[in-house]
């Protein structure tokens, strides 16, 4: 009789002391200055026991404000510092990991998840676990990099081909050929180069034909006048 007394008293303890809901924090995470940052506070659901409060405290001085409230009349954020940013997940059993969203530098702090359950015998059990946010504030040149986006152009097609050379030749619809002066340091086409060729290879040509007419007109004369 004392020996079965002794086990349902080993077995008794042993509920008390492993069957209770456990809190799962990390001891620190870091979010990133005017980021969002999610602080994970999960335990497994046990059966019979029911969740029937939620808090969130920040250590402010030597003392810790609560911050966000979840009873049963819903979800409260007791300071107005958080209106609008803070939010702690419900949709999840055992799931109640607080979200932060534009994180100031001064948010950093040690923060608390504190959960309350109603235990099968009628009694309350409280669990807190306590963790440090760190906010990573970024250089101004790294912000520069991320917040920048490529610069992208887009012009138009038009019908005119244009090409940039010490001499710009402009082709239009209209069929006409334009010359152009173009700015210092552009490279010459082939075919500009040919034409240039060809140019100066009729002037050359010109210029010879010339003076070989004027020297057969010369030597007629000479010619002329002997006779």
């Amino acid at each position: 009789m004392g020996i079965l007394l002794g086990l349902l008293l080993l077995g008794h303890l042993t509920v008390d002391t492993y069957g209770l809901p456990i809190l799962e924090v990390p001891e620190n995470i870091t979010g990133p200055w005017k980021g969002d940052v999610t602080i994970p506070c999960t335990y497994g659901p046990l059966e019979g026991y029911t969740q029937v409060l939620v808090k969130w405290l920040v250590h402010r001085g030597s003392y810790p404000v609560t911050i966000f409230l979840r009873d049963s009349s819903g979800d409260h954020i007791q300071q107005a510092k958080y209106q609008g940013r803070l939010h702690v997940s419900h949709k999840v059993p055992g799931d109640v990991s607080l979200q932060l969203s534009t994180l100031e530098m001064d948010d950093r702090s040690h923060y608390m998840c504190e959960v309350t359950w109603q235990t099968p015998d009628g009694n309350q059990v409280v669990r807190d676990k306590i963790t440090e946010l760190r906010v990573q504030k970024h250089s101004s040149k790294l912000l520069k990099t991320n917040t920048e986006a490529p610069t992208t152009m887009s012009y138009p097609l038009n019908a005119t081909s244009t090409v940039k050379q010490p001499w710009d030749w402009t082709t239009d619809m209209d069929g006409y050929l334009r010359m152009t002066r173009a700015g210092p340091g552009k490279s010459m086409p082939i075919f500009a180069i040919i034409l240039i060729i060809s140019l100066c290879c009729m002037v050359v040509f010109t210029m010879a034909y010339i003076m070989l007419c004027r020297k057969t007109s010369q030597q007629e004369h000479v010619c002329e006048a002997a006779r």
